[in-house]
């Protein structure tokens, strides 16, 4: 046996724990993968208001059902992968890393740099191949891809410099931060992370999506107005109010806002404001823009984002917390970093890795936690709209976002209950319907 052969209880529970969770999502998918084969109209449709002719309830349906026959082939695939990389590549390239710098100054940096960045190439021609696929065959074929081969390929290799300039510069920082700090050293990785979060909420929007995409001053100066009065009802802090050319892209649709305190932006994709391409009129009305928008502030005015800002920090603490008491205690955390084919190997990064497989259990329950909070935001977010009285169009404008996005028409309500943070039409609009009729 080699110094760095890989096996043990820890890694077979993990291994276990994942093909557990393998099969379980599996079994969801088929149950939605079910519902979308069907081809006759859900009669709840109707109670909800949502007309939708059979030719485009099966658009709808094709097109959810194309995205799951996909994941039929990509899921298998990247997981036996996985499992493969998990026994012999990334070990094996660790330790030819560690013998390629052997002796030299700042061994942990560079071996675990090089390891990282073997391991990304190792992994990108398959990531490549499905990305292709996805946008370039089906989302090209319902219409949604906007691409060219020239901007797919720029966008990753912009995203490639990106991340070998953040990696290369915060990597190393975690490996000092974690060596230099002594036992406490989780209190000091936490703080250093939380600074990093709050200086890329404000470097990401300013200097990296621009990169990317073309962000101007909206245009139609009539709807500028309403949203900037909108925003001042309800004492929302814009200072700026962008389009996007998301439509270079994709033909989906999307509004958001970002910034610090009195410092907020809303950005309106360009597919919000396009016209229709049979009537010639705007697709979105203004009313259905601000009703849009007004579900955005909701998420503003009830703190969602500082709530979710708590959270994650509470989470970062307890992981950096966890991960010093599993992984720094002498002869047995080695032993499980022997398990994962490392052998004696002691490097910031390596039992970061492992420890993030070992608390995998634990994670999916707090993102099944997440994944329920996030949808309690959303209905709250539209209950704000409804008290403000845009209730009709924010029901309208759903209707229209998901016919342009052929949101899921009949979703299977395990599979919603388990992955949608943004619950489907149907489920937004029965208590948006409930709230109108008690209106009135």
């Amino acid at each position: 046996m080699t110094d760095w052969a890989v096996g043990g209880p820890y890694l077979a529970a993990y291994i276990v724990f994942s093909v557990i969770v393998f099969v379980m999502e599996l079994y969801l998918d088929i149950r939605q993968y079910r519902k979308n084969c069907t081809t006759a109209v859900p009669p709840e449709l109707k109670q909800f208001g949502i007309e939708v002719n059979e030719e485009e309830f099966l658009k709808t349906q094709n097109y959810q059902k194309d995205k799951h026959e996909f994941g039929f082939v990509k899921g298998p695939i990247m997981f036996l992968w996985a499992v493969f990389s998990l026994f012999y590549i990334c070990p094996a390239l660790w330790h030819y890393a560690a013998d390629a710098f052997k002796g030299s100054d700042y061994f942990e940096y560079k071996v675990t740099l090089c390891w990282l960045f073997l391991q990304q190439w190792i992994d990108k021609p398959l990531g490549i191949a499905f990305s292709l696929y996805s946008d370039f065959v089906l989302e090209e074929k319902h219409g949604f891809n906007k691409k060219t081969i020239g901007l797919f390929f720029s966008d990753m290799v912009k995203s490639e410099i990106l991340s070998y300039i953040f990696g290369g510069l915060l990597i190393p920082l975690l490996i000092w931060v974690v060596n230099s700090t002594g036992e406490r050293f989780y209190l000091y990785a936490w703080g250093t992370c939380q600074a990093l979060i709050f200086a890329f909420m404000w470097v990401y929007p300013n200097f990296i999506q621009p990169l990317f995409n073309k962000f101007e001053e909206l245009k139609d100066e009539d709807l500028r107005k309403k949203i900037y009065d909108l925003a001042a009802e309800h004492e929302f802090p814009l200072t700026k109010l962008f389009q996007v050319d998301g439509s270079k892209r994709s033909s989906h649709s999307n509004a958001y806002f970002f910034g610090f305190w009195k410092f907020k932006r809303i950005v309106l994709f360009d597919t919000l404001l396009k016209e229709d391409e049979e009537t010639k009129k705007a697709l979105y009305d203004h009313n259905e823009i601000l009703a849009i928008l007004c579900h955005e502030l909701g998420h503003w005015k009830f703190n969602h984002t500082t709530m979710m800002l708590v959270i994650s920090s509470a989470h970062i603490f307890v992981l950096f917390y966890l991960f010093g008491q599993v992984m720094y205690s002498g002869e047995s955390s080695q032993a499980i970093v022997r398990q994962w084919g490392y052998g004696e190997t002691q490097a910031v990064m390596v039992s970061l890795t492992i420890f993030t497989m070992l608390f995998e259990p634990t994670e999916k329950i707090m993102q099944l936690g997440m994944t329920l909070l996030t949808r309690r935001n959303e209905f709250q977010a539209d209950s704000f709209a409804v008290s403000n009285g845009r209730s009709e169009p924010l029901i309208t404008g759903l209707k229209t976002l998901s016919k342009e996005n052929k949101g899921d028409l009949n979703p299977d309500p395990w599979y919603s209950w388990y992955h949608h943070t943004h619950p489907p039409l149907v489920e937004r609009l029965r208590p948006l319907m409930d709230s109108t009729k008690k209106a009135e």
